[in-house]
């Protein structure tokens, strides 16, 4: 268009960017109309529908530890797989809640009574189960701070962050440690400050509420032990109403006692798995095997992972409200939470999940501090717009089943093995695949995840090649079924055994045909090849 007009490029470029600016400038006008015209409740019911199909249609986790400390603890309750010697290292030391694995027990087992068992359909309702906490509490902390905000935009506006800012949206189904007990924290919240709202009749009462909120958070995820005891400090220091914290004692004390004996399910023995936390990863320091952070690492992470300009804004607004409300409630109960996380050496950003939740009412103050002059500038809506589309974006990728590759390859295995008697499967041990890894935390073993795996499969670890190929040849003379995990692509030109590798990808075939760049379609899978052992291996 250039070269056929003869307008110079420079010029050509300075038209064409103040024209796009013009339009988005209009396109956020209409938004802004469009905004006006809706109410509270109309984003409400959208909210809530959106987030539990939202919930249903998500197949993954977000870190392994929200699979393998509760979903296969879970497995091995309903089961009895994986053994307690294939669990993670945290088992054996007796580490982790048993509230949540006995929730998805419970949940498995009436899909199992039911005859209707399966570990998808588990693994949907208990992210829908998450969802419809995250909504109650989203709504519960609506109602409670609804009186301090400045008429309906604001209101209108936290329930919009709360329900459809990306990072919200993809927190508020995980069945997490950090997802569940941020919820519960954030109820315990709304409960204080609906009670301080109100003629404030039977403390203890709400008192008991309180303190079963409180505990349940703790028996869920320990570290929230460090934002309780900041409630309570401020409890101590600004309320002082004895009954309502004689009535928190006796609610969070009683929690405790259900988390002891969910402790007892889980381990089957008595024990106290938050002082087994505690002399593990801190006096142990099992913690920092998993590597040393520096101090600056939350706030450089939450940028990077916050994709600059939500991470930015993040920072901000939780810095804002604690420098303009150092005796607010929240203050208290996220300071001490995040000096915590601070001052340990292994730190990883989901371990402040909990604190999310609050940061669409951080964001609607600060937007409220901002001059009104700053908001209605051209570049701060142009930036405005295109975070609006990111957002969209990151919610639709976040959904997108096929990049789970995991998920992809169960189910590709579970269609396999229906209507077949015995379907055997072999990998050496040190050799990470989709049903196993190694873990040297406190000695060698291997973790395998049986919670997937059909119940017509086997699962045979081998301690090396040559003892592997002799498990294949042994096995392939009674199961016509015999296949290998393996990370080597090329297998079949390194072993004597006849095998056919199975060709397999998550990606449909024209993203594979057209848009495989460089073959990344690949990279997620090239160390986790499927071979086939032939039938002639068994005649040897």
């Amino acid at each position: 268009l250039v070269k056929s007009t003869g307008i110079p490029s420079g010029v050509f470029l300075i038209y064409f960017a103040t024209f796009m600016v013009r339009r988005i400038c209009l396109f956020s006008e209409d938004m802004a109309s469009f905004f006006r015209g809706i109410t509270p409740k109309y984003i409400i019911l959208t909210g809530c529908l959106f987030t539990l199909l939202f919930a249903f249609f998500s197949n993954e986790v977000h870190h392994p530890d929200e699979h393998f400390q509760i979903l296969e603890y879970a497995h091995m309750k309903l089961f009895g797989t994986p053994v307690p010697a294939e669990l993670p290292w945290e088992y054996v030391l007796m580490m982790r809640p048993g509230l949540q694995p006995m929730i998805a027990y419970g949940l498995g087992w009436l899909l199992d009574a039911g005859g209707i068992y399966s570990p998808y359909l588990l693994f949907s309702l208990l992210h829908v189960l998450s969802g419809a906490l995250s909504i109650v509490s989203v709504l519960a902390f609506y109602r409670a701070v609804r009186g301090t905000l400045s008429g309906p935009s604001e209101e209108k506006w936290l329930l919009l962050l709360s329900f459809f800012l990306w990072f919200m949206v993809y927190l508020h189904v995980r069945f997490s440690s950090e997802t569940f007990s941020g919820n519960l924290l954030l109820l315990l919240v709304s409960v204080y400050l609906s009670y301080g709202q109100r003629e404030r009749k039977r403390p203890f009462v709400w008192g008991a509420g309180m303190g079963l909120l409180a505990g349940a958070a703790f028996i869920s995820r320990y570290q929230v032990g460090f934002a309780l005891f900041g409630f309570g400090l401020w409890l101590l220091v600004f309320a002082r109403r004895w009954r309502l914290l004689a009535g928190l004692a006796l609610g969070g004390a009683a929690m405790l006692g259900v988390g002891v004996l969910v402790d007892y399910w889980l381990y089957g023995t008595w024990t106290c798995s938050p002082v087994n936390y505690v002399r593990e990863n801190i006096l142990n320091s099992h913690i920092d095997k998993f590597g040393i952070k520096p101090w600056y690492f939350y706030l450089s992470d939450t940028v990077s992972k916050g994709f600059v300009v939500y991470g930015l804004a993040i920072l901000a607004a939780t810095c804002w409200f604690f420098v303009r409300n150092p005796k607010h409630v929240i203050t208290w109960t996220m300071v001490p939470f995040l000096l915590a996380h601070q001052l340990v050496g292994h730190k990883e950003l989901r371990f402040l999940f909990p604190v999310l939740p609050f940061i669409p009412f951080f964001a609607v103050l600060l937007a409220r501090d901002l001059p009104q002059r700053l908001l209605r500038n051209r570049i701060v809506r142009l930036v405005g717009v295109l975070a609006v589309v990111l957002n969209f974006a990151l919610i639709v990728y976040n959904v997108i089943p096929i990049k789970n590759t995991d998920i992809f390859f169960y189910r590709m295995m579970d269609d396999y093995c229906r209507g077949k008697e015995r379907v055997c499967v072999l990998n050496v041990k040190d050799e990470p695949t989709y049903y196993s890894y190694g873990e040297f935390m406190i000695g060698p073993r291997v973790v395998t995840a049986r919670f997937y795996m059909p119940r017509n499969m086997e699962l045979r670890l081998a301690g090396s090649i040559s003892e592997l190929e002799r498990e294949a040849r042994r096995l392939r003379r009674t199961c016509p079924d015999v296949f290998i995990l393996s990370g080597d692509e090329r297998l079949p030109e390194h072993t004597a055994l006849p095998v056919e590798k199975v060709a397999w990808n998550p990606y449909p075939k024209w993203i594979i045909r057209y848009f495989n760049f460089n073959d990344w379609v690949s990279l997620s899978i090239r160390r986790k090849n499927l071979y086939k052992v032939g039938a002639s291996a068994g005649e040897k």
